[in-house]
């Protein structure tokens, strides 16, 4: 009787195995988030108003490592991620925008190379942004989305 295991049974096995070690649930890790930028403008004439939301099909604020969505509201355009992923924003309508941190100086994105993030929209109203590496502190960051002529939105970004 042999002790070592058979070639028929490994390959049996092989996928079995590749699939657990591939799982996404497996690898709960934070993926790129996307927050809608939405302008609308009333009917009288007034100013246009500028609003943010979170819509994806995986929610980083889920994972046990971000604590929860109990400070980070969807319907404001909040999201939770980890230092280097990738956060989107899309104008629905394709508008231009801009992102302007609250804080001062605090820029939890790669400020300088080829990841370099501009906090302008391109021509499609889109902008996507990497966080830095391990120097960014897990924090709340707060940030307003500016278009032109309108009243701009604050929306929030949860690293941790």
């Amino acid at each position: 009787m042999s002790h070592f295991i058979k070639p028929v049974n490994v390959l049996t096995l092989l996928p079995l195995l590749l699939a657990v070690v591939f799982s996404p649930l497996v690898h709960a890790e934070a993926r790129e988030q996307k927050v809608w930028v939405e302008v609308s403008s009333p009917g009288d004439g007034g100013q246009c108003q500028v609003s943010t939301r979170f819509k994806g099909d995986h929610d980083n604020c889920k994972n046990d490592k971000a604590k929860g969505r109990d400070d980070c509201k969807k319907d404001i355009g909040c999201v939770c991620t980890r230092q280097e992923k990738h956060i989107t924003w899309e104008s629905k309508n394709k508008e231009a925008f801009s992102i302007k941190f609250d804080q001062g100086s605090n820029n939890p994105f790669v400020q300088k190379g080829s990841n370099e993030c501009n906090f302008k929209s391109n021509k499609k109203g889109k902008l996507r942004c990497r966080v830095k590496g391990k120097d960014v502190p897990s924090a709340m960051y707060r940030y307003s989305i500016h278009v032109e002529n309108c009243k701009s939105a604050v929306a929030q970004i949860k690293i941790y």
